[in-house]
């Protein structure tokens, strides 16, 4: 059976009439039929499918599409959208039971979340702070190294910025560290930019390295 609602008001007076079971069941296959029809374009409806699964109580696909939904805002430089996302994300994982995987998840909305709080807060703000400290933690629970350059670089930002100048200068030698380890090129210059700044800012100038085409930046 199918229903039709000319009026917004009769539409919300009727959903409002259906018990919450039936709500939750009516969003779960909402959800599912999308995901049925549009399944070589799901990132075109992660908004609709975050919302659906949310109300649906299915926190694992709740979780995946806010994520999603996070990503593109952050794309688009929706920071605001994207904060409101995430945060809704972490608050659904959290009911989750506590494994290696869900950690895993955490951290890469942690990591997504990092820059849209700088965005929406500043660099300085206590949100960038708390991202990035929880982000280190599940790096060092996972024996994640593949994260462990963006989550030292977003936190050595805010120390930074914050003036706390020698736990800055501590963060980017392990930035280099990293980056000399794996021999990567872009992070090789990224590390020496930040070491270059470190040192600037605790007036060593004469210690920065020296990077073919990179300065030592305003960070």
């Amino acid at each position: 059976m199918e229903y039709s609602f000319k009026h917004g008001l009769t539409q919300e007076v009727s959903y409002g009439s259906l018990l919450s079971e039936r709500r939750r069941a009516l969003h779960e296959r909402t959800a599912q039929a999308i995901e049925a029809l549009f399944g070589a374009q799901l990132e075109e409806h992660c908004n609709e499918l975050a919302h659906h699964f949310s109300c649906s109580g299915n926190a694992p696909k709740a979780v995946q599409y806010l994520h999603c939904a996070g990503r593109q805002a952050v794309q688009r430089s929706a920071d605001a959208e994207a904060v409101a996302h995430l945060t809704t994300a972490l608050g659904l994982l959290e009911t989750l039971p506590d494994t290696p995987e869900r950690a895993r998840q955490e951290l890469a909305l942690q990591i997504t979340l990092g820059p849209a709080w700088m965005a929406t807060k500043g660099l300085a703000a206590p949100e960038v702070e708390a991202t990035y400290t929880r982000a280190l933690t599940l790096c060092r629970q996972l024996g994640d190294t593949i994260q462990l350059f963006p989550v030292l670089h977003g936190l050595r930002t805010f120390y930074q910025v914050r003036g706390e100048l020698p736990t800055a200068r501590e963060l980017t030698e392990q930035l280099l560290a990293l980056a000399e380890k794996a021999q990567d090129p872009a992070l090789l210059v990224t590390a020496h930019r930040a070491m270059g700044a470190s040192l600037l800012g605790l007036g060593e100038p004469r210690r920065c390295p020296r990077t073919s085409g990179a300065g030592p930046g305003p960070l």
